[in-house]
């Protein structure tokens, strides 16, 4: 599973002395930025839509489905298949074929698996950012139980120690 990206910013205010000859630093926030690489992009969504029909295909069989619908370069494909592949949602092997070597490739998370994935990594992330009030937001609107705003609450924890 890949983790999210982040970046960590602390603001502070600067308070010189009388003197000007020292300053002190007071910290007055903490703000984490998380950046998401798990959502896919309207091609990369159309691209594994085809996989997860079809299970395995090269470039030469996406290239041929998606342009059927509209006008597409075989590059771009190719570019989108090595991105999906760098994500981990795309496994591929070389085989040696008439014109030479290609990729091709097979799915690695199912549909239903990768959509668990963005409503774990989603959810996390919002906890990451909004803490406390994530939860009660969830349980305000979603009319959560007690365990499952503990378990919301322990998920928070966790994350917070990672």
């Amino acid at each position: 599973m890949q983790s999210p990206h982040f970046s960590l910013s602390i603001c502070y205010t600067m308070h010189p002395s009388e003197d000007m000859k020292t300053t002190t630093f007071k910290k007055i926030r903490r703000t984490i930025v998380v950046m998401n690489t798990d959502r896919l992009g309207p091609l990369e969504r159309t691209i594994m839509e085809v996989f997860w029909e079809k299970k395995q295909a090269d470039a030469r069989d996406v290239f041929s489905e998606l342009n059927r619908t509209k006008k597409i370069a075989y590059t771009t494909i190719n570019t989108t298949l090595t991105r999906l592949h760098k994500k981990r949602l795309l496994n591929r092997k070389l085989v040696k074929g008439r014109g030479g070597y290609r990729y091709v490739y097979t799915i690695a998370k199912s549909k239903p698996k990768y959509v668990d994935h963005v409503i774990r990594s989603t959810i996390d992330d919002l906890l990451m950012r909004f803490g406390n009030r994530t939860i009660s937001y969830f349980s305000e609107s979603l009319n959560l139980s007690e365990e499952d705003i503990e378990k919301l609450r322990k998920r928070l924890m966790e994350l917070s120690h990672e």
